[in-house]
């Protein structure tokens, strides 16, 4: 998978899942105590799909698209926050 550098690459499962896990990294580090970042990163993960699905259908997307979107966004931020805590819980099992 490639970095997603254009909107129509952004709207993947798998290019929202990385912007996720990143922004999730990012907010660990500013919110170390907070204790809902995960839903911020899933609010983060949807809006971020729609506008652009916005920008990709010039300000103008039919209904489906936006739900698409924003279950591109849903899917994306469960890949990113759920598969961290599970690898995490996963090297904890393992002694790392």
């Amino acid at each position: 998978m490639d970095y997603p550098t254009t909107v129509q690459a952004f709207l993947t499962v798998a290019s929202v899942a990385l912007f996720g896990g990143l922004v999730a990294q990012w907010l660990k580090v500013y919110l170390a105590d907070w204790r809902f970042t995960q839903l911020l990163v899933l609010i983060l993960c949807i809006g971020a799909a729609v506008v652009a699905q916005f920008i990709d259908a010039a300000w103008n997307p039919a209904a489906d698209s936006l739900w698409d979107s924003v279950m591109i966004g849903f899917f994306g931020a469960t890949l990113a926050t759920f598969g961290y805590e599970a690898s995490k819980n996963v090297l904890g099992k393992l002694g790392s």
